[in-house]
């Protein structure tokens, strides 16, 4: 009876290791299957900072994933930097996670530590996933930072912009990797594609990868090598002619990892999506220019002093150093303009996607449940999110859901019911975008029903309590880009907050 009971155990034991193994291979082939993801964010980029759209700025690599892509002619994000990458990891409105603006550096509150987000989807689907650059989702505790959401590998700053050769934001050093401060040389940009470059190298192509590379360039601080800057001598604009350098660069460290792919043999079985963040910060920004006048007025009522004139000027260098061009789109970063909110965009895959222009309207919040229908993750897609897949739209030209899309600035709220824009706040304008982009024509007199019905949208938007702090705070302790040294490192004064 023992040994009967042993030889059960025993194959017993053995039945297990073999469905166990055989389990492990069937996963292994399955995720062989799988497409590699990179995503790649960059940071202030115009609409017409890019070749392929007419720029006088030389953008090869970007322009050559264009032409064998998909065009993405009606792409839409938020028109700042937090809200965007928030909905790019959850699928979500950031009115509804509340965050509107960009995220302080003293902030304690960050993207809700409770959401779930696109790595661990992935991660679910067999993904290995690393991020290289700028996370700007949180940064008062490593609770917020990427290793603690998903990320296995993490290097890049989490503030908004740092110095590209100090890589200081706000007083302290905002370099780190996996958590760990880091003190290295070199220009920012470059930095970043050399950890990204090296990340795939040294990847187990057996696993699906899922790079986010969120790129620093060509958001302020106007900084570049000056080689790069001499290339465009012919520019007399010294702001525009710095942030066409730092765009070059940044399309050298795409064209790194583009061949950095093809040499691992991976580039194949790839999905590329490229956007910016927000629109381009131009010169002469009307709108910040308008808002710090507000600014000045505000310290006495809301601190019984003034904002001092020091901070003033260093916030009024976004109204007029920016150097970025949207061509024919009317506003900039911080509007719900046009020029605010609709990006430069593509789709690389050409296994799945044939090349051209897609013309339909495609939003942030669609691009996590597009990625998972994409690589056959459909089925965890979650129901509680405001973007919809558009992933049959864009491999097939089928027509998908276009779902409404709230988009917030500094002194107004635009939602989008695709062809129809509405802009309220400080201004009550209705525009058909499709016919007419350059929002030139206001129809708000001739359809009013549309008006009320989409003010009525608006007004009844699910809101999580607003997670940011109030302006005057921020302007008080500035999150400056680059400059000296007057604090903990960022990464260390996590570390600390965390012990509170």
């Amino acid at each position: 009876m023992q040994i009967l009971n042993f030889n059960f155990q025993f194959w017993g034991l053995i039945a297990t290791l073999l469905l166990f193994f055989h389990g492990s291979v069937a996963a292994s082939e399955s995720n062989s299957t799988l497409p590699n993801i990179v995503v790649i964010l960059a940071d202030d980029l115009g609409w017409n900072d890019v070749g392929y759209h007419g720029s006088d700025i030389n953008t090869p690599n970007i322009d050559r994933l264009a032409t064998e892509g998909l065009k993405l002619d009606r792409f839409y994000v938020q028109p700042t930097c937090s809200p965007t990458r928030a909905a790019l990891m959850t699928g979500k409105s950031p009115k509804r996670l509340g965050i509107s603006r960009a995220i302080a550096k003293n902030q304690k509150l960050g993207l809700d530590l409770n959401e779930q987000i696109l790595p661990q989807y992935l991660n679910t689907l067999g993904y290995r996933s690393l991020m290289v650059g700028k996370w700007h989702l949180g940064n008062y505790t490593p609770a917020y930072a990427p290793p603690a959401r998903g990320f296995e590998h993490f290097y890049g700053f989490l503030s908004g912009g740092i110095g590209y050769w100090d890589h200081n934001h706000g007083g302290g050093h905002d370099w780190q990797r996996n958590g760990q401060t880091v003190r290295e040389q070199g220009y920012a940009t470059h930095l970043l594609g050399d950890e990204a470059v090296v990340l795939i190298e040294q990847h187990q192509s057996q696993q699906p990868l899922f790079l986010y590379l969120a790129m620093a360039a060509p958001h302020m601080p106007n900084e570049a090598p000056q080689a790069s800057i001499d290339k465009y001598s012919q520019i007399s604009n010294s702001n525009r002619r710095i942030h066409a350098a730092m765009v070059s660069e940044l399309d050298d460290q795409i064209g790194r990892v583009i061949r950095a792919l093809n040499k691992r043999d991976m580039l194949d079985n790839t999905l590329i999506l490229f956007a910016s963040d927000n629109g381009g910060l131009i010169s002469n920004n009307a709108e910040l220019a308008s808002t710090i006048k507000k600014l000045a007025g505000l310290g006495t009522y809301f601190f019984d002093r003034p904002v001092p004139i020091s901070t003033l000027e260093e916030f009024a260098k976004f109204s007029y150093d920016g150097g970025s061009d949207n061509g024919v789109l009317r506003g900039a970063k911080t509007s719900t303009l046009e020029g605010g909110v609709r990006v430069p965009a593509l789709l690389w895959w050409p296994k799945q996607v044939t090349s051209g222009t897609h013309t339909e309207f495609f939003s942030v919040s669609d691009v996590l449940p597009t990625l998972l229908e994409a690589v056959g993750g459909g089925e965890i897609i979650p129901e509680d999110i405001d973007g919809a897949s558009q992933w049959r739209s864009l491999s097939k030209g089928e027509t998908t859901p276009k779902p409404d899309y709230l988009v917030t600035g500094f002194d107004n709220v635009s939602l989008y019911q695709p062809p129809w824009k509405l802009i309220t706040g400080d201004r009550l304008e209705l525009y058909n975008v499709f016919t007419d982009p350059t929002e030139s024509v206001d129809l708000a007199a001739k359809h009013p029903e549309r008006v009320t019905q989409m003010q009525t949208i608006i007004e009844n938007w699910p809101a999580g309590e607003e997670r940011g702090v109030e302006i005057m705070e921020i302007l008080l302790d500035m999150d400056t880009f680059g400059g000296p040294e007057d604090r903990l490192p960022w990464a260390e004064a996590a570390i600390e907050n965390a012990k509170k």
